[in-house]
């Protein structure tokens, strides 16, 4: 037996046994392991990385691990003025660790101590070290120069530092100080790495020095010397070239040319363009433009040789000067280009266009074309109505309709056409219309206002001006559509927020296109200008004439004006009325001014000497113009001096013939002549001696009289005939063609149909159906356009209508017969009047007319019983009556059966809540059928507010001041011994929804309550457009509106009090306004659940002098939710106050303590938390010393037994746990 005292490491190692005798040798090895802490690091202790806050240290493992492997290290630190040591880290587990969080400029002193478990080995001290950065700041850098200057910005640029300090630079910061500032500012917000730097946000004219200041690790070097000062303000100089210079066209005479602009503008705006041109062969250069330039980026060059080729350049000038030429490639010249007519059509067109009733229609479509085209716009292949307006630009064109109804519906076609060719495209248009009776015009205040009517009668137009709104509050509106049976649209989307203020709109101006053109107007004819005005406030609206404004109302100019249409109208026109006319339009938001050319097609002015005949013969002839004076001087000879009388061969003389009669000659002057001045003039002289006479024939050279005989014939639905006679006065020349020319009679202007008829007749062709027209027809001669002949009375284009649609038999009876039949398939373009219906009976041949009906049923009494009749129907109109169309067998009178009938309209009802309702239910039925009713299936009994009445052939159901108790399914039954028929009818009351039901609290926090509802079991005949919740607290009688918006049937009220008891009221809102509402009881704002219980005790399940591991069980009671995690409590025996252990919630029921100091006794005690709260605390566990475990003792073995004892032995524990006495209990087991 080897036996070792007070073993140390070094006992440790392998130990052999020999043993010897004559038989030989054994040899027993034993390792002996001596446990304990480890042996001190291997050093040196490394510090390696310093800065001024932070270092690394690194180590090797001690040599020794004490028979345990080493768990971690503990690092210490130590100021050399002090003498405590600091824990840096207790739980290190690598031989390596950064040191932070130092002072600068400070010594310290590390130590690093192995720990196993069985103890901390002796530590590994370090050297001395100062904490400081092993670099310093960067130098100064040195400003290059301060370059691009403008009005607003410099670059700043520098060389870097000559030194970087030892670490690399990072970036610059830059400063800039204004010459009139004491400050420095900087002028980067982040770094820059760039040496470079554009410095922005400057004041202009103002001087600026800067300066710029490096930055490494150490942080931030000195600044620059300062710059010299440099003035914000953009440089100038001459613009440079223009860009881009071509030809866009050219004529025979002229080269059209555009540009861009120059690159760069010199720092001063460009003022102009200059274009220069010479000939190519030439080299002298001549200025096409004024000397102060164009404004502009094109310009077209006049008065050039065709086909001669140029040269052509531009330059651009500014305050400095004139700036670089620019010229155009090579060569131009001038020649005519042709294009034929191209447009534009987009896909979106291509497909049509779908518009509401009442919408506008707006079709654009571009073109181009050389010389530019005509324009021509068609519905249908007709012309369009006066509703349509047509905009013709220089590349565009646009056709406009507003308010658009049914009638707007169709194709409209566009036709280009130049002389290079033509070209044409449709677009379709819908109109989605109803027959609305009217409409509700609604408002509703922004932003949390509801809808309200703002029309209390029915709209009939669609447009309504809404009166008693607030100065700049926001609304915004919709309109709903109502038709004949009372059933009302979804409403139309809203316009949006618009603030109640006076709105200030330019005057605009909508004229007919061919007012940009030359007006030519026959003189003697009526000019008609107008135009559709707009603009906020109404502007104020002049008309002048060659600058000279014109009056109001004349005798020759009439001008009338309203709201949104002007006109001027000029009377009788001629040479006088030339000119040019403007129309100007003026308000607070700008004045529009239109011109106007008129041309007026007259005779041309008298001679200006008189005109003389002189030597008048029996057959003299005299000619002339008309607007001349006629003189026919005759002289006279006779004794005693004769009589002198003339006469006009076919009429009197008119009032402005004047005779003058000597003893020796007679004159007849007629002024102004004209073409009714022509004829066969008869002077006659008589005295006693006898008569002579002699005649001069006058033939004035006019335009034509007006045809005679003017008759419309052959009207049919879309054309007329036209018939006349040659007019009775040619106007001294033949009659080369006829102006034929219409107007609708709604309009003031003629257009002309055509202009080159030769007959005295003509068909006019594709008029409106149902239109009514003027019409008027002017013959031509040499001289000019002479008078018309017009039409006296409208004349409508229809004709007799189509023949009626199926006659069928309703009803027969002994004595009567009713009959029904349908529209004709066309009414000839005018309504139809009244329907004749006439009878024959069997064996005559003879049709009688046995009554008249303006509708679609007719019932033809006093026959007698047993005769066979035939029936027939037709239909008339203001042009005449149809072909009849007869019933297709004849009818025999006498009494039958019939089945009951109904013959309803609508089998849905709606009123509003309070109006009254009646439904008629027309009915047939022989014998007369039992009429019953019944609402949901239960019979219905007359009330104060229901009331029946039945008559011979319809049953009434009246309902008067409708409630929701009217509403549901009325059925109307019909029986006779032929049959029974039954029909349902809806009645719907429009009024406010019912109260939602079971309104019900589904969660309840501290802070929120959801609540959820139904929706109200009547909605009031429209849908539910939302829901306005509101709460109170029980302690007030306040209510607060939560959301007056909800969708949903269901609402989270959040931002409630904890503790608080609210009160909660829900409201269903449709159009017709908020109906009553559902109400809760009081309901507490805080959880359902309470705090949870204490856990169990808590048991200390493994001590070290290090940590304790501590263990508890969950408690009994979680309060009614899971519980969220645990609170840890420590307190050291002689102390009072308890330590909280976690920092973070405890999610497991066992928890790792750290930091006991060895040898201390603690107490635990634990928490339990839930979405409640944190709950009572457990019960404190006991008291645990923080010592290490001692370990047990070795195997016990036997040395002596007796009947009552055993003897045994065993070595002490490795290690005893820091115990100075030890006690040992044994423990045995008896075998049986």
């Amino acid at each position: 037996m080897i036996v070792f005292k007070d073993t140390i490491t070094a006992d440790g190692g392998q130990y052999t046994l020999l043993l010897t005798n004559l038989a030989g040798t054994k040899t027993i090895s034993y390792n002996v392991k001596v446990l304990d802490r480890p042996a001190q690091c291997e050093g040196p202790l490394n510090i390696t990385g310093v800065t001024a806050e932070k270092c690394v240290l690194s180590w090797h493992p001690p040599q020794y691990d004490g028979g345990s492997s080493v768990t971690h290290y503990i690092i210490e630190r130590r100021e050399t003025s002090r003498l405590a040591w600091t824990v840096v880290t207790n739980n290190c587990t690598v031989n390596m660790f950064k040191v932070t969080k130092l002072l600068e400029g400070n010594e310290y002193i590390f130590r690093v101590m192995a720990v196993n478990r069985y103890g901390i080995s002796e530590p590994l001290d370090s050297a001395q070290v100062i904490m400081k950065n092993p670099f310093v700041t960067p130098g100064s850098p040195h400003i290059l120069e301060v370059s691009n200057i403008t009005r607003d910005s410099m670059t700043v640029c520098w060389a870097p530092p000559d030194t970087d300090g030892g670490s690399e630079i990072i970036g610059y910061i830059i400063e800039k100080k204004d010459r009139s500032g004491i400050r420095w500012t900087r002028c980067n917000r982040q770094k820059v790495t760039d040496v470079c730097f554009r410095v922005t946000c400057l004041a202009e004219d103002h001087e600026y020095e800067f300066k710029v200041s490096a930055e490494n690790a150490a942080g931030l070097g000195e600044p620059s010397l300062p710059s010299a000062y440099y003035k914000a303000y953009d440089p100038k100089f001459k613009p440079g070239p223009p860009t881009h210079v071509h030809v866009i066209d050219t004529t025979k005479s002229s080269i059209s040319i555009t540009w861009g602009k120059p690159v760069h503008d010199g720092g001063s705006a460009i003022q102009g363009y200059i274009v220069e041109i010479c000939k190519a062969e030439n080299e002298e250069w001549i200025m096409c433009t004024p000397p102060t330039g164009l404004r502009v980026n094109k310009f077209e060059i006049h008065k050039l040789i065709e086909n001669q080729e140029y040269n052509i350049r531009v330059c651009a000038m500014n305050k400095i000067g004139v700036g670089e030429l620019a010229a155009i490639p090579g060569t131009a010249k001038p020649e005519e280009k042709t294009e034929g007519p191209e447009l534009s059509l987009d896909s979106e067109l291509r497909k049509g266009i779908v518009v509401r009733a009442g919408g506008s229609v707006r079709i654009n479509i571009p073109f181009r074309g050389r010389p530019s085209p005509d324009i021509g716009w068609s519905k249908d292949e007709a012309e369009l109505s006066d509703k349509v307006l047509i905009e013709k630009g220089l590349n565009y064109t646009q056709l406009s309709i507003d308010g658009c109804d049914r009638n707007d519906t169709g194709k409209y076609t566009l036709k280009l056409e130049n002389k290079s060719g033509s070209v044409s495209e449709f677009v379709s248009v819908k109109v989605l219309d109803t027959p609305v009776t009217g409409y509700i015009v609604e408002k509703r205040d922004l932003p949390e206002g509801r809808w309200v009517k703002s029309s209390f009668t029915n709209v009939i137009e669609t447009e309504f001006t809404v009166s008693g709104l607030t100065q700049d509050q926001k609304y915004e509106f919709r309109v709903i559509a109502r038709n004949a049976a009372g059933i009302f649209s979804e409403p139309s989307e809203s316009t949006g927020p618009i603030t109640a203020t006076d709105e200030v709109e330019p005057p605009r101006v909508s004229i007919d296109p061919q007012y940009k053109d030359v007006i030519v107007i026959n003189a003697g004819e009526t000019l008609v200008l107008d135009a559709d005005i707009y603009g906020k406030p109404v502007p104020d609206v002049t008309w002048a004439k060659d600058g000279k404004e014109i009056e109001k109302n004349t005798a020759k100019m009439e001008v009338k004006t309203t709201v949104k249409h002007t006109m001027l109208v000029v009377k009788d026109c001629n040479r006088n009325d030339n000119g040019h006319f403007e129309l100007t339009l003026s308000n607070i938001g700008g004045t529009k001014t239109i011109p106007i050319t008129v041309k007026v097609l007259d005779r041309p002015g008298p001679p200006s000497g008189p005109l003389q005949v002189t030597d008048v013969t029996a057959n003299t002839f005299v000619s002339m113009r008309a607007g001349g004076t006629l003189r026919l001087f005759v002289t006279i000879r006779g004794r005693p001096v004769p009589n002198v009388k003339w006469e006009k061969e076919e009429g009197s003389l008119t009032e402005k013939t004047q005779v003058e009669t000597t003893n020796s000659y007679t004159i007849l002057t007629i002024d102004n002549v004209n073409r009714f001045d022509s004829g066969k003039y008869v002077l006659t002289l008589e005295n006693n001696s006898g008569t002579k006479s002699a005649f001069v024939s006058v033939r004035i050279l006019d335009s034509p009289s007006a045809p005679l005989n003017f008759v419309v014939k052959d009207i049919t639905r879309d054309s007329v005939t036209l018939l006349w006679e040659q007019p009775l006065t040619d106007g001294g020349a033949k009659i080369t063609n006829y102006i034929v020319e219409k107007r609708e009679s709604v309009r003031k202007a003629y257009t002309a149909v055509t202009n080159n008829c030769t007959q005295n007749m003509f068909v006019i062709s594709e008029l409106q159906e149902g239109g009514i027209y003027y019409f008027r027809v002017r013959a031509v001669n040499e001289h000019g356009i002479g008078l018309a002949v017009e039409t006296k009375d409208p004349v409508k284009v229809a004709q007799a209508p189509m023949p009626p649609g199926k006659v069928s038999v309703v009803d027969v009876t002994r004595n009567s017969v009713t009959l029904s039949w349908e529209k004709p398939s066309h009414d000839g373009g005018s309504k139809v009047i009244c329907y004749n219906v006439e009878i024959q009976t069997k064996g005559s041949d003879k049709w009688n007319v046995s009554t008249t009906t303006k509708g679609l049923e007719a019932t033809v009494t006093g026959l007698t019983s047993g005769e066979q009749h035939s029936f027939r129907i037709i239909a008339v109109n203001e042009k005449g009556k149809s072909e009849p169309k007869e019933l297709g067998v004849p009818v025999i009178t006498k009494d039958i059966q019939m089945e009951p009938t109904l013959n309803l309209l609508f089998t849905t009802y709606s009123v509003n809540a309070g109006k009254d309702l009646t439904i008629e239910v027309p009915f047939r039925g022989r014998p007369k059928p039992a009429v019953s009713w019944k609402k949901d299936g239960l019979p219905l009994r007359q009330t104060s507010s229901i009331t029946l009445l039945t008559s011979e052939a319809s049953s009434k159901i009246s309902f008067k001041e409708a409630t929701r108790d009217h509403v549901g399914k009325y059925e109307i039954t019909l029986a006779n011994t032929a049959g029974t028929k039954s029909v349902e009818i809806g009645v719907v009351v429009l009024d406010k929804p019912g109260s939602p039901t079971a309104l019900k609290v589904d969660t309840v926090t501290s802070e929120s309550i959801t609540l959820s509802w139904n929706p109200p079991e009547y909605d009031g005949g429209c849908n539910i457009n939302n829901y306005i919740v509101e709460k109170r607290d029980t302690i007030t009688t306040v209510w607060e509106t939560v959301s007056s918006a909800v969708a949903r049937t269901s609402i989270k009220v959040s931002r409630l009090t904890h503790g608080s008891e609210y009160q909660f009221r829900v409201y269903a809102v449709n159009r017709y306004g908020k109906g009553p509402f559902v109400e809760s009881s009081g309901i507490t704002a805080q959880y359902q659940f309470k705090l949870p219980g204490p856990p169990a005790t808590p048991q200390i399940a493994h001590v070290t002098k290090a940590f304790m591991f501590v263990t508890w069980n969950e408690p009994v009671n979680d309060g009614g939710s899971p519980v969220l995690g645990y609170h840890l409590e420590r307190r050291e025996r002689s102390s009072v106050l308890w330590i909280k252990m976690n920092r973070r919630l405890i999610k497991d029921t066992e928890f790792k303590v750290t930091g006991t100091e060895e040898g201390l006794f603690y107490e635990y005690r634990v928490y339990a938390e839930n979405i409640a709260g944190i709950g009572k605390c457990s019960k404190t566990s006991e008291l645990v010393a923080a010592r290490d475990p001692c370990d047990p003792p070795g195997k016990p073995t036997i040395t002596n037994i007796t009947k009552t004892s055993v003897s045994l032995l065993w070595t002490k524990p490795e290690y005893d746990g820091g115990d100075i006495e030890l006690k040992f209990t044994s423990k045995w087991i008896a075998f049986i």
